[in-house]
């Protein structure tokens, strides 16, 4: 799986794509703060999505707490 890094991504067509997907209403006045927000998930999240892995490394067919 493949994340495309969020500098290089257009974040505004972003949140407008997946609000329009999951039917959520964001009013034009929060916007901004929802994509700037989405901008610094992607940013936290960059480091896992990123990290190498060895090619024998198996993914867990279920979570257990």
């Amino acid at each position: 799986m493949s994340i495309e890094p969020a500098d290089s991504m257009d974040l505004t067509a972003y949140v407008e794509a997946m609000a329009k997907l999951l039917e959520l209403p964001i009013p034009n006045e929060i916007k901004p703060g929802v994509v700037a927000n989405v901008e610094h998930i992607f940013a936290i999240a960059q480091p896992v999505l990123t990290f190498p892995l060895p090619d024998t490394v198996e993914s867990a067919a279920t979570f257990e707490p």
